[in-house]
């Protein structure tokens, strides 16, 4: 077995696909490097030769990811676009409950850029949550995005959309 990497990716710049026609906008800069998170959505199909608690199999239900940068510098203005997409009024409303974010085109792509690493994007995104401190020590801005493979509403199969893809162009 061959060891053909580091898995230090250092710090990284964070991109949002929030500038004109879906276009990438910095939005800040990591010293910590970024955490990501792909979970597989399996369902326990359970049957009485294994008993209420153990699956027989498992069913395949696709991917889901999370993307956590504790930013640094952060770019006000990119981050607003962000943390406040939909049709509500201004920042802090509620947007219409039960809007669909997907096929209004509330989601956004995160592009992550490392030195050490090939790039990462997630094309449908979505704000959950942001965490900050409000206190006098320095801490970083940690902002979370949530990541699936939108499909629209018409769609008959989801074989092969992808959740992300390795390249920011």
């Amino acid at each position: 077995m061959a060891v053909d990497g580091y898995w230090a990716t250092g710090p990284a710049l964070v991109y949002t696909g929030t500038g004109s026609a879906g276009a990438l906008e910095l939005l800040g800069y990591t010293d910590r490097g970024v955490e990501v998170s792909i979970d597989k959505n399996y369902d326990n199909i359970l049957t009485d030769i294994l008993g209420p608690m153990t699956p027989q199999e498992l069913q395949d239900f696709g991917e889901v990811a999370q993307i956590t940068a504790p930013l640094i510098a952060v770019d006000r203005t990119v981050l607003n676009k962000a943390m406040n997409r939909g049709n509500r009024g201004s920042n802090g409303q509620l947007n219409t409950p039960g809007r669909l974010v997907g096929a209004q085109g509330d989601s956004f792509r995160v592009g992550i850029a490392a030195a050490a690493d090939t790039p990462w994007s997630f094309s449908n995104c979505v704000v959950r949550p942001a965490r900050f401190g409000l206190g006098v020590t320095v801490k970083p801005f940690s902002i979370t995005f949530f990541a699936w493979p939108y499909l629209a509403y018409t769609a008959t199969t989801g074989l092969n959309t992808p959740l992300y893809t390795r390249t920011l162009s």
